[in-house]
């Protein structure tokens, strides 16, 4: 049984951070902490939480926690972390990773000196619809990936965001949301891109920050991938769409809501098609030689149970005393390629990648 403690109490640790805890068997939960005394008040009624801190020193050193989840906004991510293995915690921290490159390496620096496990919650990859199609890609179902799509539309500007630090973020689109985009699209070429071209258009003038991102990542072998990321849309809502073309199929992955039904005329078959799709969660679908096959469906989206897959295999490293540090360095890689995009927006110019 490993004890962790949570530092962090906002509407990430109710919706996703206590309730994965709770659902792993592996798991005690030793503690929180809140800065804030109403929310900490709310959230350990809510959760019958018995020792909670108005702040993380006290927490770690009356606790005295096997690992931690960091749950703040990313401004204190770095003094946390690195707090938290003062005290001989391991990390489990929330995306965005860190504000800098420095800020990074200077943290998994740290977990390695003391001998101290480090994680970066991009938990979007252990989501069945994700998690099946990169076993299939790795089996070889679909033929050589050489194209991804990614795209996310909504209304979504900061007066709309409803929590004050998201609100207040002038890199706010790439920085918070796209690291989960770019991890997904590396996770599925099995590569970091070799460079990348973005623009950030002031398409609003009356939104300080950057609802607009367009971004291509080149990798080897001729693969190319392209980020549309839109928070100023009138169009229905599509929380993450992808498209994989592979030599042997074109994948569909649909994360939210999907009510889709076309009729379409097929020159492969001769004849007209029918699609309907129906799902709360999202799907990921197989399409070649004229026919559409749902391979995956979710009956609701499913950021809890990733993030619950993600602290078991967390929790499994700490109790078999494992220090891989290869995802937390991967982390650093895709914070790099969001801080990245910013800079080609800037210069107008290619950013390149190669080390």
């Amino acid at each position: 049984m490993t004890r962790i403690a949570i530092i962090g109490l906002g509407g990430v640790a109710e919706r996703i951070h206590i309730p994965a805890c709770r659902a792993l068997k592996t798991i005690e939960l030793a503690g929180a902490c809140e800065t804030n005394p109403e929310t900490r008040g709310r959230m350990a009624e809510k959760f019958g939480l018995q020792a909670v801190y108005p702040d993380a020193a006290t927490l770690l050193a009356k606790e005295k926690p096997d690992a931690v989840i960091v749950g703040t906004p990313p401004d204190a991510h770095y003094e946390l972390c690195l707090l938290a293995l003062e005290h001989g915690a391991h990390v489990f921290c929330e995306k965005p990773f860190m504000r800098t490159l420095e800020e990074a390496d200077e943290v998994i620096a740290a977990a390695r000196a003391k001998n101290l496990l480090l994680a970066v919650n991009n938990q979007y990859r252990y989501m069945p619809i994700y998690r099946r199609t990169r076993e299939r890609l790795e089996r070889g179902d679909f033929g050589r990936l050489y194209f991804v799509q990614c795209w996310q539309q909504m209304f979504h500007p900061p007066t709309a965001e409803k929590v004050a630090w998201r609100a207040a973020l002038k890199q706010s689109t790439l920085y918070e949301f796209g690291t989960h985009a770019l991890d997904l699209i590396c996770h599925f070429f099995g590569a970091l891109p070799e460079a990348l071209t973005a623009q950030i258009p002031r398409a609003r003038a009356d939104f300080d920050s950057d609802v607009l991102v367009l971004m291509t990542l080149r990798f080897t072998e001729d693969r190319v991938a392209t980020l549309a990321l839109n928070r100023v849309s009138q169009a229905p809502e599509r929380y993450l769409e992808m498209r994989l073309d592979c030599e042997q199929a074109s994948l569909r992955l649909s994360l939210g809501g999907v009510a889709r039904a076309s009729v379409e005329w097929s020159k492969r078959l001769g004849r007209p098609t029918a699609r309907l799709s129906f799902v709360k969660g999202g799907e990921a679908r197989k399409e070649s030689g004229g026919r559409s096959v749902a391979y995956v469906k979710e009956k609701r989206p499913a950021f809890m149970s990733a993030t619950a897959a993600h602290l078991e295999r967390f929790v499994a490293a700490v109790e078999s005393g494992a220090r891989d540090y290869a995802a937390a360095a991967h982390a650093r890689e895709v914070l790099r390629l969001a801080l990245a995009g910013y800079q080609s927006a800037l210069s107008g110019e290619t950013v390149w990648l190669r080390r």
